[in-house]
């Protein structure tokens, strides 16, 4: 796990801040530092800086970096967690090859061992060579063959083209910026900030995106004109001769439909995650897991402990980190003492505050690089912070198992909508009298819902408002303006759940996690995202997820006997939590306000007085809490900061 930056610099004279925009992102990165500079016709170069490791420097005779003519640069920033030894050092060059990467490839052993037995040779035992090796044997088809989060550019210097490359699913992050004199790519868009011919401009439909719908990350567009994002699955190829540039996706999320029996289903569910979590215990640091309590979390963790003991390592301590809370409404840790208790785990317990919220939210901000979608964010902030102070340098986690098995409950409705539309009228009466057996009364809204789906725009707007389930209003305090609306309503469970995948919520959790984690040093890992297992759980019959009203079934079928089973009967389901309406109502009351009403700037996406009537109600109780409130403070602050220029804050 890594931070990257490369240049290609058009205007041989334009002053670029290599070291700069590298050195910005030391969290992501404080083991070592490297650099490459190339001109067409020459030889690449490697180079060191002041934070260079004095080891790197003698094993690879490395110059100091000096202000000179090139036609490439690239900047690396190393967190070592494969081949801790200098060999790892990058950037790396393999013959005509070189490569600046930030990522894990987890079945690189495997990989590796194929190309050893092809007659290839190695110097190192990391991850990063297996890539050069085997992009010179099998070029950009090699992708396919790598499972795991990455981000990388590599210089072919005889074709003189770059290749820009991400994940399937967008786990690691990666901007680009084209300017006049320069195009620019880096792990996070502070970096491209500090370069020349930047300048601040909201795109204001991204902002509408996010203040209207919540949607973060759900395009290529940034909220910053000029600034764009390599979608998941994509390469970019950049021609140094031409100057241009192509795009295409490299990689095009195809579910696996499954035609076998719900027995051979858990099987074949149980062996990929656990196999996911078998890759992803690879390392030479210390590993760790974010424990819940939840059933995602806790289902890695027995996981682990399973390979753990299957594999010799009985006597190896499990550590794992807990968000607490003293208001009990918001607080997990009894079930999250269970998995610790029966995995002989040590807990390491963080205790998330508005105190702690008002201290760290610069940071946290300037981590980020734009506005959050809720406190959940801060909480798990304080989780990464937590592993970093107990030395837990890798953590494996449960991200991305709501959106594959159904775990939100926005889900229903495309689900009952889903049954009607196919003609199955025999499940969707199951599921409405599992619903009735739950809560006590048939699910009319969802009912209504599915009825009214195929009818067309202009009669579903004869129908009285209480009547149309799920209708969205548009809010007041947003100003009506030219803006592009979204309607990503799913007429199925699976096509809702893809929608959660591509579009939103994960690609916006992805962020925070990789931001959270790596602002402590810590590389996090999410077993739920592998490739292999994406493509088997979105290939299921629906029935196998979401049945009898019961999310995540296949999970929950799968592994009892490992989990506990009051982990896997669970249905108050948390998460990284925090007490954010208590602390807006209560503890934080007038530090929230003042945020909210202080912030006042010229952006008329906003409606400032009804704004600040919209919080004052939720504040008073007049109308329901919503995330909503702290979208828009979040946003105000941001957007002050940008505006204000004071978005190089340096921690």
């Amino acid at each position: 796990m890594c931070g990257i930056f490369g240049i290609i610099r058009r205007q041989p004279t334009l002053s670029i801040p290599l070291k700069e925009a590298t050195r910005i992102i030391h969290h992501r990165g404080p083991n070592d530092s490297g650099y490459l500079l190339w001109s067409s016709g020459e030889q690449p170069g490697i180079f060191a800086d002041e934070d260079t490791n004095q080891e790197s420097r003698v094993f690879h005779q490395l110059e100091e970096l000096k202000d000179e003519n090139y036609q490439v640069a690239f900047g690396h920033r190393r967190l070592s967690i494969l081949d801790l030894s200098p060999a790892g050092h990058q950037p790396m060059i393999f013959k005509q090859f070189s490569l600046c990467f930030n990522g894990e490839i987890y079945n690189y052993l495997e990989i590796r061992a194929e190309l050893i037995k092809m007659g290839r040779v190695f110097l190192t035992q990391s991850d990063s060579e297996v890539i050069l090796q085997a992009w010179d044997q099998w070029g950009e088809k090699c992708l396919h063959r790598f499972n795991g989060m990455f981000a990388f550019l590599i210089l072919d210097s005889n074709t003189k083209k770059i290749f820009v490359v991400r994940d399937r699913f967008g786990v690691k992050p990666l901007y680009y910026t084209l300017c006049p004199g320069y195009t620019a790519f880096a792990s996070e868009i502070k970096q491209l900030r500090i370069l020349p011919q930047y300048k601040f401009e909201l795109n204001e439909q991204i902002a509408f995106d996010y203040l209207r719908y919540g949607y973060l990350d759900h395009e290529s567009d940034t909220f910053e004109k000029g600034i764009y994002q390599i979608n998941p699955g994509e390469m970019l190829t950049f021609d140094l001769v031409t100057d241009n540039f192509s795009q295409h996706q490299w990689y095009v999320f195809e579910p696996k439909s499954w035609s076998g029996s719900m027995l051979q289903a858990e099987e074949a569910f149980r062996e990929l995650l656990k196999d996911a979590v078998r890759l992803r215990l690879r390392s030479d640091v210390p590993v760790g897991s974010a424990l819940s309590g939840g059933l995602d979390s806790s289902t890695i963790v027995c996981l682990m402990r399973e390979l753990l003991d299957e594999t010799g390592q009985e006597d190896k301590l499990l550590e794992t980190v807990t968000s607490c809370s003293e208001d009990k409404r918001y607080d997990e840790t009894e079930f999250a003492e269970i998995i610790n208790r029966q995995t002989k785990s040590k807990s390491h317990k963080v205790f998330p505050s508005f105190e702690k919220l008002e201290r760290d939210l610069e940071k946290l901000i300037w981590h980020m690089d734009y506005p959050f979608g809720s406190t959940s964010q801060f909480s798990q902030w304080c989780v990464f912070e937590g592993a970093g102070k107990a030395g837990l340098t890798v953590m494996i986690n449960g991200q991305g198992a709501d959106e594959q098995l159904a775990g939100y409950g926005g889900n229903d409705l495309p689900l009952y909508v889903g049954l009607f539309r196919g003609g199955k009228f025999g499940h969707l009466h199951r599921e409405a009298k599992s619903y009735k057996n739950t809560h006590g009364n048939y699910p009319i809204g969802f009912l209504l819902g599915a009825l009214q789906n195929p009818l067309p725009e202009s009669m579903k707007n004869l129908i009285p408002d209480r009547w149309r389930p799920g209708k969205d209003e548009h809010p007041e305090w947003i100003n009506p303006k030219n803006f592009k609306e979204h309607n990503w309503s799913s007429t199925s469970l699976q096509g809702n759940l893809i929608n959660q995948i591509q579009t939103s919520p994960l690609p916006s959790l992805l962020r925070y996690e990789d931001r959270n984690s790596m602002a402590f040093s810590v590389e996090s890992r999410t077993p739920f995202m592998d490739y292999r297992l994406m493509e088997f759980t979105l290939g299921l019959p629906e029935e196998m997820v979401y049945r009898n009203g019961e999310r995540k079934y296949i999970l929950r079928k799968s592994f009892r006997g490992l989990v506990p089973d009051s982990i896997l009967d669970r249905r108050d389901k948390m998460g990284f939590v925090s007490a954010e309406e208590r602390w807006m109502k209560q503890d934080g009351k007038d530090w929230f306000l003042e945020k909210m009403t202080n912030n006042q700037n010229s952006l008329d996406i906003l409606n400032d007085k009804k704004v600040n009537k919209f919080f004052l109600d939720t504040q008073t109780g007049a109308i329901p809490f919503s995330f909503d409130s702290w979208r828009i403070l979040n946003f105000k602050h941001w957007y002050g900061e940008m505006i204000g220029q004071k978005a190089k804050f340096e921690i």
